[in-house]
């Protein structure tokens, strides 16, 4: 099976206010991520669906009819969220009598729970953390980027899409000031809209001819041609990363056959489709890729090692001391290579500007001394890693005194340390292959 430790969490749980930390123990993952972000500007590894900016443009051109201080009765609540009701439980509604693929809808679960109980959607019923597990909060950062949203209003391309969609959707006169369907259509919206805020909950009953907006018109695998042909362009440009280099090596016969392989092999692994994307890179992406393989394979490293001390730790069922763990093979593995490995991933990591914070984050386990030493430095740093996550610390996932180390029950390894070499990190491959299906771009 891939290995996905650290992979951000796909799913609906927000577990934010919980003192247990249960992602990214030794804090890999920032670094990671800010590498991921150069090489592909905006997007996320919950997305997979790109007709969401589509949506997103429609939510920015009808919650602009309302003024900037406006918010639902409850004094929080803003028109964008109320939107994203509508459209979750519109999809959700008619969306199996139609049979719409809802699979990648944000809030689908949370919407079929409220219909089986028959409430309506608002934020006692919704997702808690919606800003930043709805669709709104997924693809925001996205749309940003693609320049559809600008300072919270909709931007250029995201009014040049907003048009294109409604053309092609035969709703003339939803956007600007030409006759057609689309005025009536955006006058129920904005009716459906302003009763939301006024009772801060859905204020429509599933018999509302509204609903059919959503799931003729904006179900998220269903773009029209027009539609994905101007996704299409805005993703392959690319003023700032690379998001438009690797996506078209990711859909020509080659990255087809390196990604479509690694998928059959149930492993997806990147560090694969990055060996093969490296021959044909441009110089500025190659030192990317070469700074992201350095830092995974220290990632790698120290992983394995604490996933073994986990598994050993589980096994032994009691106390277990660094002497003792530093017999284990990934540890001395790690303690041998780690120095060096730290070394050249510092050096790779210098053009980007990350080499600093990597340092100080990773210093100590570069640092010579006896596998047993090495051993607590990474126990140490874990320890350091929980005490310092937002909002006030995690709790680690050991104790440790003069006895040495036993593993707390929520964190217990019943199966071995796969100790593999693949990424420890994802880098939006998945992302953007998903983004190529929906949109079409496979050729050959």
């Amino acid at each position: 099976m891939p290995s996905y430790g650290l992979a951000p969490l796909l799913t609906e749980k927000d577990e934010s206010e919980s003192s247990e930390g249960g992602l990214d123990p030794l804090g890999t993952e920032p670094l990671a991520d800010r590498l991921a972000n150069k090489l592909a500007p905006g997007v996320r590894e919950r997305q997979q669906h790109p007709r969401f900016l589509t949506t997103i443009a429609v939510s920015l051109s009808l919650c602009a009819e309302f003024g900037e201080e406006t918010v639902a009765r409850d004094g929080i609540t803003e028109p964008w969220l109320v939107f994203e009701w509508h459209v979750v439980h519109g999809l959700v509604l008619l969306g199996s009598q139609q049979k719409v693929d809802l699979r990648g809808l944000p809030g689908r679960l949370k919407a079929e729970q409220a219909l089986k109980e028959g409430v309506p959607l608002s934020p006692k019923s919704y997702l808690k953390t919606p800003s930043i597990f709805g669709f709104h909060g997924v693809y925001r950062v996205l749309a940003e980027t693609l320049g559809i949203e600008r300072d919270g209003f909709l931007g250029e391309q995201g009014y040049e899409l907003l048009m294109l969609w409604s053309r092609e959707q035969g709703l003339d006169g939803f956007a600007g000031t030409c006759n057609g369907s689309g005025p009536n259509l955006r006058e129920q919206l904005l009716e459906a809209l302003r009763d939301g805020l006024a009772r801060c909950a859905v204020a429509r009953t599933n018999g509302w001819a509204g609903w059919r907006f959503f799931v003729n018109h904006l179900a998220h695998r269903n773009a029209g041609p027009k539609e994905r042909k101007f996704l299409t362009r805005l993703l392959l440009e690319d003023g700032e990363g690379f998001r438009g280099e690797v996506l078209r090596f990711l859909v020509s016969p080659a990255g087809q056959r390196v990604w479509r392989r690694e998928m059959d092999s149930d492993r997806w692994s990147e560090r694969a489709f990055h060996r093969a994307l490296l021959d044909r890179a441009s110089p500025e992406l190659r030192r990317l890729l070469q700074a992201i393989d350095a830092y995974e394979r220290f990632a790698r490293l120290i992983q394995n090692a604490f996933d073994e001390c986990l598994y050993e730790m589980t096994r032994r069922r009691g106390y277990v001391s660094a002497l003792e763990l530093s017999r284990l093979d990934a540890v001395k593995q790690a303690g041998r290579a780690a120095p060096t490995a730290l070394r050249e991933a510092a050096e790779r990591l210098e053009p980007f500007g990350l080499a600093l914070q990597f340092q100080q984050l990773f210093g100590a386990l570069g640092e010579g001394g006896t596998t047993s030493q090495w051993v607590e430095q990474l126990m140490a740093h874990h320890l350091e890693t929980q005490r310092n996550k937002p909002p006030n610390g995690k709790l680690p996932w050991f104790e440790g005194d003069e006895r040495g180390y036993i593993i707390r029950p929520l964190y217990r390894r019943d199966e071995p340390a796969g100790c593999d070499n693949d990424y420890v990190h994802l880098f939006r491959t998945r992302s953007l292959w998903s983004f190529a299906s929906d949109l079409k771009m496979f050729k050959g």
